[in-house]
């Protein structure tokens, strides 16, 4: 008996601290967007074959409802705030176990594939956290254990606001039935998803509110000026290739899309560049990539007002227009070869020349961006 004491204490050491970090959690970490969405996708009476990957302007951009109408699918947008290319390969993994996944459709932020990606970060596992699927989380943690940060991993710490407002409203919310039943109710403060910025419509789709006037955030763009003369990143490259490989391996199609950034950006930020280097590394991987940035007015007319910012999270009103155009491209496609000049410019500098006058011979209206 006394030489088990040592470990019956041990054992009773790390569940107390389970239990602790546990009540913790309960208490301190709120609810959140990711923990309904990944719910979402492995509920056993929907069946989705086809899956949006991508960071927040997906989320805001990509209405599956259009795309269902347009192409008999099943679509979800599983876009996450902050998801990096790294978590869609774990997210896609995760989707499949639950859903026969036909499609996926990459959307392309180049925030997300130009800039450098450090591995480790310790912010890095706030999706990972909310992954249920033992498997696809093992896999993680096995796949990612030189640079992850366990802690964090196996607690919400970094979520966790400690002030008695918030442990007040999380108590609140995580004894309610909507909390429960994974209801989108429960995934935010009274109603209100955070960032999201508008009322949730269904499949992962936000409907942001935009005020009518020009964007703001010009200072915040200025940071990423140059950008657009890196390369992809290498661990994007390696990340996406898992995707890609994986797609290939189960014969789901993967279609790559950049939805379109707010028109007084492009410019500043050398999208053009961006397209260039975007397009060869897609064309190398025989993918399709379609970038909306260089989209007619005449087939997605667009102003900067139309933007919750001038980073490019679109109001919900051009996410629908957008949504629409998106889909009758891939149904076009799907029935037979498209030509690129019936939805695109030929070239930056081109639609740069013409945008302003196009957008007006479109809509009828005047352009009120910058």
């Amino acid at each position: 008996m006394k030489k088990s004491m040592p470990w019956i204490r041990c054992a009773g050491f790390l569940v107390g601290l389970a239990v602790i970090l546990g009540i913790c959690d309960f208490c301190f970490a709120p609810s959140g967007y990711v923990r309904f969405i990944l719910h979402e996708v492995n509920r056993k009476d929907t069946q989705y074959d086809t899956i949006i990957l991508g960071a927040s302007h997906a989320r805001s951009a990509i209405n599956p409802e259009y795309l269902d109408e347009e192409l008999g699918t099943n679509t979800l947008n599983l876009a996450i705030p902050g998801e990096t290319v790294k978590d869609a390969y774990y997210l896609l993994k995760d989707a499949c176990e639950s859903n026969d996944v036909k499609t996926v459709i990459m959307d392309v932020d180049y925030q997300y594939w130009m800039d450098e990606q450090p591995q480790g970060y310790f912010t890095e596992p706030f999706i990972c956290q909310n992954i249920t699927n033992l498997k696809v989380k093992t896999e993680y943690l096995l796949d990612n254990w030189d640079t992850i940060d366990l802690r964090n991993v196996l607690v919400r710490r970094l979520s966790w606001d400690c002030t008695w407002s918030s442990v007040k409203q999380n108590i609140s919310t995580k004894m309610t039935e909507a909390y429960r039943e994974y209801s989108i109710e429960a995934a935010g403060v009274d109603g209100k998803v955070e960032g999201a910025d508008g009322p949730y419509i269904g499949k992962g789709f936000f409907y942001r509110d935009t005020f009518g006037g020009k964007p703001g955030g010009a200072d915040y763009i200025d940071l990423w000026v140059g950008r657009d003369n890196a390369g992809v990143d290498v661990n994007v490259s390696e990340q996406f290739g898992w995707i890609n490989d994986y797609c290939k391996e189960n014969g789901i199609e993967l279609i790559c899309v950049t939805s379109p950034i707010a028109p007084a950006a492009m410019q500043k930020l050398g999208m053009g560049k961006v397209h260039d280097t975007l397009q060869k590394a897609f064309d190398e991987l025989g993918l399709k990539y379609y970038d909306f940035n260089k989209a007619l007015m005449s087939f997605v007319p667009r102003d900067d007002i139309h933007y919750g910012d001038l980073e490019g999270h679109m109001g919900g009103a051009l996410a629908n227009t957008y949504s629409q155009a998106f889909a009758k491209l891939l149904k076009d496609a799907q029935d037979g070869e498209i030509q690129e000049s019936d939805y695109f410019y030929a070239s930056f500098d081109e639609m740069y020349q013409t945008m302003k006058s196009d957008y007006t011979k479109a809509t009828g209206l005047e352009w009120e961006g910058y």
